[in-house]
């Protein structure tokens, strides 16, 4: 009996306090009082809504078997604390960094209620899950070059974030085995680790990588070790024909630390001091017909400069579709400076030099102009090697469901190593010509495409699109390119300025981890090129649009 008089004097006692919480809540207001956070509440949501019109078996069983991210796996990516003074920054910041990893398809950090009389605020952190179980089929198919991997991969690990992968792959140079384990956030530290081993048909490589990255704005240090091996065979190709083979074998490692050095406002600045070790080398193999590049070794120390400027927006329809993107359009900007250093290991003293820049416009309600300009050089051996490189994309949204994309991409290059030319056709641009068609140490590719967005969705699982583009390009220059012309035969035929056309159907995996992409494509080249087909379908996965 006292126990519930007792219960009851509590709950009439604490009714006043209740009354005085609203949901309703003014973000201006919250920045003025400053509250508490008093309570963080937690809501995951499973894979697949089984509340929407067309759900059937597939998405209750994938529902039931897929385990959701715990919510200890959430609160360690939270860059807020319970007790501590609300900061709507920091919950803006934490939502994009849960929608950055790859087993969430979104996440909303928001004030749920206010409390005036305590002056604090209760936070609700919702996350959507991506189905993260993935039996691996990577194909794509095109000039006559056949690409495909096949495996498992697990990217929420018991609901933990960690990804363990295991696959077979192979393409035009290569085929192995491939066995991989990463940890995003391990045990809440914001340290992550990479471990992967490769047997492939031309050599192992392994990487082992640990790092604590500026996981947020303003973090007062960093750290990165990254260790790596890869061997590889390289070929020379022309028109998309092989003309050479050789193998190449990298070893490398990468150790650095950084600091912040201020925040004023929403712009940070930072130094990074390291050195990478870098060691390439070359063997012939049966199919050599030409040259080895240059053995080299480049290992040096540095200093970086980072300049970072806070000014994120939420932005739909930019290089995905249907879903939300993070894009900070403040100036970003990276500066280093690097000496070769022979005691360890660099064949003698030289200079190297990498410079980015990047920025994004919003020149109206529906225009958005991206921009990134960035130069390496490298002053070694009494020659100078510089590359510089511009690319701006221009998009407009006509309506909701439609718009318009233009972009350039060039690179100007001068004594690039023989192994690390500028190719073009397929992934690297000029979508309707096979890989590896031009080379040289220039390249230019300008594409023009119209994008439509469909509400269609195909059993929840793949948001439908449509694509119809024209590109024009060119690679060119370097010694190289002169020698592989020679040995195919083929001097003079598109090695001018090329043309293709097409049009195409987008499928996005909307639940899945890898937010993939299928590009079916319908393209046309245009070319005096007596091998190439009038029309051929290209079948491409990517994360692009």
């Amino acid at each position: 009996m006292w126990r519930a008089i007792s219960l009851l004097c509590c709950y009439c006692t604490s009714l006043p306090l209740w009354a005085d919480c609203r949901n309703d809540v003014d973000p201006a207001e919250l920045k003025a009082k400053r509250p508490l956070v008093s309570y963080i509440e937690f809501q995951q949501e499973n894979v697949f809504d089984l509340n929407e019109p067309g759900v059937f078996w597939l998405h209750r069983f994938a529902n039931r078997t897929h385990i959701i991210t715990t919510e200890q796996t959430i609160r360690d990516d939270l860059l807020f604390l319970q007790d501590a003074p609300l900061n709507l920054a920091e919950l803006a910041e934490t939502e994009r960094l849960l929608r950055s990893r790859r087993y969430l398809r979104d996440a909303r950090v928001e004030v749920v209620q206010y409390c005036a009389a305590s002056n604090s605020v209760t936070v609700r952190v919702t996350t959507w899950d991506n189905w993260s179980l993935l039996p691996k089929i990577d194909f794509s198919s095109e000039g006559g070059d056949t690409k495909y991997s096949l495996g498992v991969a697990e990217d929420n690990l018991l609901g933990s974030g960690n990804q363990i992968q295991l696959d077979y792959s192979k393409d035009s140079e290569r085929s192995g085995y491939l066995l991989s384990f990463a940890s995003p956030n391990i045990f809440g530290s914001h340290w992550n680790t990479l471990l992967s081993y490769a047997d492939n048909s031309d050599g192992e490589n392994y990487r082992f990588a640990v790092q604590r990255p500026f996981y947020r704005l303003d973090s007062n240090w960093a750290f990165n070790a990254d260790l790596l091996k890869n061997k590889e065979q390289v070929t020379d190709y022309l028109l998309s024909e092989t003309v050479n083979e050789y193998n190449r074998t990298r070893h490398q490692f990468d150790a650095s630390a950084g600091f912040k050095l201020a925040l004023r406002g929403h712009t940070i600045q930072r130094l990074n001091i390291g050195m990478q070790l870098e060691d390439v080398d070359f063997n012939e193999l049966d199919s050599t017909v030409l040259s080895l590049p240059e053995q080299r070794n480049l290992s040096y120390l540095y200093l970086e400069y980072q300049l970072l400027q806070d000014d994120f927006y939420k932005l739909f329809n930019i290089n995905q579709f249907n879903r939300v993107e993070d894009i900070n359009a403040g100036w970003q900007l990276r500066l280093r400076l690097g000496f070769l250093q022979p005691w360890l290991g660099a064949d003698e003293d030289g200079l190297r030099l990498e410079a980015e820049v990047s920025k994004a416009w919003q020149l109206n309600n529906r225009t958005w102009l991206f921009s990134e300009l960035a130069y390496q050089q490298l002053d070694w051996q009494q020659r100078k090697q510089e590359l510089w490189h511009l690319g701006l994309q221009l998009n407009h949204q006509l309506n909701a469901r439609n718009s318009l994309v233009g972009s350039i991409s060039a690179e100007r290059g001068r004594n690039l190593f023989a192994d690390e030319a500028l190719y073009l056709g397929g992934d690297s641009g000029l979508r309707a010509f096979p890989l590896y068609y031009q080379r040289g140490d220039n390249r230019m590719v300008a594409t023009a495409e119209y994008r439509h967005y469909t509400d269609w969705n195909l059993w929840q699982i793949f948001d439908v699109g449509f694509a119809a583009f024209g590109d024009v390009g060119r690679s060119w220059g370097g010694r190289s390119a002169e020698d592989l012309a020679a040995l195919n035969g083929k001097v003079g035929i598109d090695d001018e300025i090329l043309f293709g056309l097409g049009v195409g159907i987008r499928l996005l995996s909307s639940h899945s981890s890898r937010g993939t992409m299928i590009h079916l494509d319908l393209t046309r080249p245009i070319s005096d090129n007596p091998d190439l087909g009038s029309w051929q379908w290209r079948v491409t996965a990517k994360r692009r649009f």
